[in-house]
Parts: C-alpha cells; structure tokens; sequence
C-alpha cells in the first residue's frame, strides 16, 4: 500500500488532518493506484504510518463510507467499492412499498437535485417492522443521509434511534422520533377538512364506507377522521378490511386506501351496472397519473407529492433542521 501513502500528505494547513486522509484516498483511486474492491490499509496500519489520532482515520473513513466510496466488513476490514469519487453524497431513501405516488414522490425529489453529485439508493419495508429493522441496520454507516416512512413500532423506533438525529429525515407518514427533522402530510385534520369539502356530493349517497386493510400499516388517524366526518355530518358509516361484492349496492359511496381495492370495485361497479358517480360514488386515496383518466376520472383526496419531493430534495441539499407538514387536497372528478 505504498502507493495509497504517496497520496496522503499534511502540508497544506489550512486543510485538516481528517480532510487530508480522505483527498488521499481519493486521489489514489482517481488515479488508478487503488481500484475497485481493493482493499485499505487497517486503521491500525494508517494510524502508524500516517502518526495521526484513531478518531481521525476513524472519521475520515466513515465520510468515504457514506459517500458509497468504501465499505467495511467485519474480520475483512475496509475496501473499495466504488470509484465514482466525485460523488458528494449517497442517500438510503426507505419507502413503503412500490406505489404508483411513490414513483411520482422518487422522480420528483430525482428532479429537483441540480448541480450535485447525489446517489439515492431505494428500499422497501411494506410496515414489517422485522424487514424495517433488518435492512437498515445492514446499512447503517454507509449513507451519508437517511430519508425514511417510519411507523410507531418498537423494532421501528429502536433502529431509527441508531441514526445520528442530523442524518435523519422522517417523510411522508407521522413522525416516530421528536426533535428530528421530519417533512411529513397531515393524516387527521387535512383529511377531515377534505372530507368536509364533499359533504354535498356524499348527502346523496345513502351510505360512505371506508376500505381500510388494517394490516397494510396505514395510519389510524385516516380511520378516525371518517369516523368523526360522518358523525358530525349524520351519514350512515361503515369500516371494512376489504371490498366484497356484497358491500356494493346502489346508493353506496367508497373511500378506498389502497389502488387494488380502487380497480377491484370499479370492476364489480361495472358488472353490476351501477353508474358511477350517481348510483356508486368512489374516492380514491392519493394521486396517481392514472386516476385523472380511468372512468372519466376518479375523485382523490391527496398531498402533492411533486411539491413535496421538491421540499424533501431541497432538504438533501442542505441538510438543515425542519418541521414540514403538508395539508391533503381533494381533487373533484365524476366518480363522486
């Protein structure tokens, strides 16, 4: 590792010991002296032949990792597993599942970076709180940002907690973490005022039932909002996990969480020749490209998640503390 030391040097003091170590590094690989999977010298061996403290390799070598330069491997030690050196930061972004507003979310924080060499990595956990745990915790210490939906679960809270406080975003859904950075939508008043703006299309309606699958993660506070619009508002309620064909009947309005449950009483709508929109009224739950089109339109109740990836990607940019709450907005079509 002859080589990779030529590169390291402390001769310019304006520039830290730190600072040093990872242009050193840096400048190897740019110039071929070190290539991928290559590995580094133990910290032991840089502390020794560079005569620097342990935390200052330590820090230096954390830095490359959460660029995505190096990693680290228990009983292998440190290597280089990307030669992309002029990238400035790598971001973990943990969703929870593969939405069609979620790729509407993704392309718009994608967008919205200009003039930065950012890498955002993609994750799923489907609000399985062991999946959630297990797959950040494998990649804890190899970002330099990490952009998450948590949920209120004990697994969930723990592994958050191992993420320094600054290096955290809580999106989307209710922050599970005080005193952390959060851009987040309002899943309560939001979306009782939402409902308040239907009240005259849903009077005509003999019943408003809620399709909420109760194991899909989804906030309780959509559940409550519902239930306090339609006591307040005097129409007749019910909450179920899934749409059944004996639900639908005329005069019966939807509010469904889910899209598959969206197509699947559409479909049954149609071969019981209920008229959408008079006899069989739906409104859907965030904003897809598609709803604007199918069936002359589908009501939704949403946040804009252009604007609100816009916000997220300006946070990435400059990383400063926040508390962002967007408000969900209905969007009227025929279907109500």
């Amino acid at each position: 590792m002859a080589d990779l030391f030529e590169y390291i040097n402390f001769d310019q003091s304006s520039r830290s010991k730190k600072d040093a170590i990872i242009e050193g590094i840096l400048d190897a690989i740019s110039n071929n002296a070190i290539a991928k999977d290559d590995p580094l010298p133990s910290v032991n061996k840089l502390i020794q032949k560079l005569g620097v403290a342990r935390m200052t390799v330590v820090k230096a070598l954390n830095t490359l990792k959460e660029r995505g330069i190096i990693v680290s491997e228990d009983k292998v030690g440190y290597y280089v597993r990307d030669v992309n050196v002029k990238r400035e930061l790598k971001v973990f972004l943990f969703l929870t599942g593969f939405y069609s507003y979620h790729e509407t979310l993704y392309n718009s924080i994608v967008e919205s970076i200009t003039g930065q060499d950012i890498t955002i990595d993609l994750y799923f956990h489907h609000c399985n709180p062991r999946i959630f745990k297990s797959v950040l915790l494998e990649n804890l210490g190899s970002y330099g940002l990490y952009l998450t939906t948590g949920f209120d679960d004990p697994q969930v809270i723990s592994a958050l907690k191992c993420i320094p406080p600054r290096k955290l975003l809580q999106i989307i859904r209710p922050p599970v973490l005080e005193g952390v950075s959060s851009i987040t939508q309002d899943f309560y008043s939001g979306l009782k005022k939402s409902l308040e703006k239907l009240k005259d299309r849903l009077a005509k309606y003999e019943k408003f039932i809620l399709i909420f699958p109760f194991r899909k993660g989804h906030p309780e506070e959509i559940k409550t909002a519902f239930t306090e619009f339609c006591t307040e508002s005097g129409n007749e309620q019910q909450i179920e996990k899934k749409v059944t064909r004996e639900l639908i009947s005329k005069g019966t309005a939807f509010w469904v969480i889910e899209d598959s449950d969206l197509i699947s009483l559409i479909k049954m709508g149609e071969e019981m020749h209920l008229k959408l929109g008079s006899e069989l009224g739906i409104l859907s739950y965030n904003e897809t490209p598609m709803k604007e089109i199918i069936r002359n339109g589908i009501t939704v109740v949403s946040v804009d998640f252009v604007k609100l990836g816009q916000s997220i990607s300006k946070f990435i940019g400059n990383q400063k503390s926040t508390t962002e709450v967007f408000m969900p907005e209905v969007i009227i079509r025929n279907s109500l």
